[in-house]
Formats: structure tokens, sequence, C-alpha cells
């Protein structure tokens, strides 16, 4: 018996790139531009992007990559470590931080993208007694912003950013946390996500069941993950959990 779904936002939920590719050109043309005059080294917005899974070019976001997958903390110090040693620190410096919350809003708030009908599985699951939950490695207000965007945010019993004190996936304490809002064990519940990131904390907190969504099932993060168990959208889940409750 399943009590509790865990999702994964972007890229479950909402389509990652349509979101968030604006989002991360912009922070990271915004960060080269924060390079000091005269540097050697040839580092500017395409290797920053490049170093987190994003193709400017061809405008796609690896899912396999740090943007994807990863906390804006880990994009941090991915680029601190290709950035001039006497760079700003860019997970300490106040006016860094005020202008990315800045571009943030500008390029992602009210612009956000689902992954195709969602609202109708998601309701469809909340009407069936499945407590819902949202476990990202986005922040926690983001997060909700964007639930708020898309009509759904009353949907859901807790959202958990990376940010919201229990680590960032692949640990498993923000899964923990979701189940302990929704007052159920890890047993009863299951995780449904893109990454390994998210295959991982499944793993980890030993949750019931990884429902992984790829839109092939050679993309899927893990070659353990049953075929059964991959989904193009989440409009397939209520059949999918109709189908496991009937059997």
């Amino acid at each position: 018996m399943i009590d509790l779904i865990v999702f994964d936002k972007d890229g479950v939920i909402l389509d990652l790139e349509a979101t968030w590719l604006p989002v991360a050109l912009a922070v990271a043309h915004y960060t080269a531009s924060r390079i000091p005059d005269g540097w050697g080294e040839s580092v500017g917005a395409a290797e920053l992007l490049a170093a987190i899974g994003v193709d400017e070019d061809a405008g796609v976001i690896d899912p396999r990559g740090i943007f994807a997958a990863g906390s804006f903390a880990d994009i941090r110090d991915r680029w601190q470590k290709i950035l001039p040693p006497h760079m700003i620190r860019l997970d300490s410096d106040e006016r860094y931080a005020h202008d990315v919350r800045e571009l943030v809003n500008l390029h992602g708030r009210n612009k956000t993208v689902t992954k195709g009908d969602v609202v109708t599985p998601l309701r469809q699951l909340y009407d069936a007694g499945y407590a819902l939950a949202i476990l990202t490695n986005d922040s926690e207000n983001s997060a909700r912003k964007n639930m708020q965007d898309i009509g759904v945010l009353d949907l859901f019993c807790t959202i958990v950013g990376a940010d919201s004190g229990y680590g960032s996936k692949p640990g498993p304490h923000g899964f923990f946390r979701c189940c302990e809002i929704a007052g159920v064990t890890p047993a009863t519940s299951i995780m449904v996500g893109d990454t390994m990131a998210d295959y991982g904390t499944a793993t980890a907190a030993k949750a019931a069941d990884f429902i992984c969504v790829a839109d092939h099932v050679d993309d899927r993060p893990h070659h353990d993950i049953d075929h059964a168990k991959v989904i193009g959208r989440i409009d397939q889940l209520p059949a999918l959990m109709a189908g496991r409750l009937a059997g």
C-alpha cells in the first residue's frame, strides 16, 4: 500500500528547458561579467554553462548534468573551481546573491512551463487519497512559486528544497522529512524523478519504489530501473498507481 508520492520538480512536473534555460543563460552570462579584466584564462559564459551541462547554442540541458540534478550551491561550487582565484566568492558575495535573485525573478517568475498536462494527474492522485510532496534541489521558495504559478500548490502536504535544512538529493533526509510531514514511512512512499539524484534518494531512503520520468526507457538514469516503471509524463502515473493497487 502506497500512502505518499514524492515528486521531483524540474523535468518531472516542469519542463526543465522551457522553464529554466533562460535563467541558466542569464545567470551564467552575469557571472562571466564579474570576471576581473585582464585574467589570462579563456573562461566565459559558454564554459560556465558547459561545466554544468548546458549547451547554449543547442538550447539543451543535459539531464545528467549539474544544472539538472544538482542544487545552486553545487553550481556555484563548480563554477568557483574554474573561475580566477581572486574572483568574488559566489557563495558569500552579497551583491552577487542579490543580482542572481533578481535574474531568477526576471527570467523565471510567472514563466513556469509544465511538462505536459500535470494538473489533471496531480488532482486525480490527490483525490484518490495519496499524500503528495515535492523534494527538489531547487530552493523551497522557488518551488513554491512554481507550484503557485501552475495552480497546484494546495495539493502538496509539503515542499522540501535544498535550502530547507535537510540537505540535498541524493541524500535521504529530505525524503524522510516528507514522510514525517505526511505521517507515513518510507516503506509506504515512492519517489517520482528523472535523475540519478532522485534515484539515489529513493535508494538511500529505502523507499517502496522509484518511478522514472524519461522520454525513452534508455534515458533512465540507472539500468536497474525496471522498464515498466518508466513513464514519459506524469499523466501516465494515475493509471500506473491504479494498476499497482489492483495487482
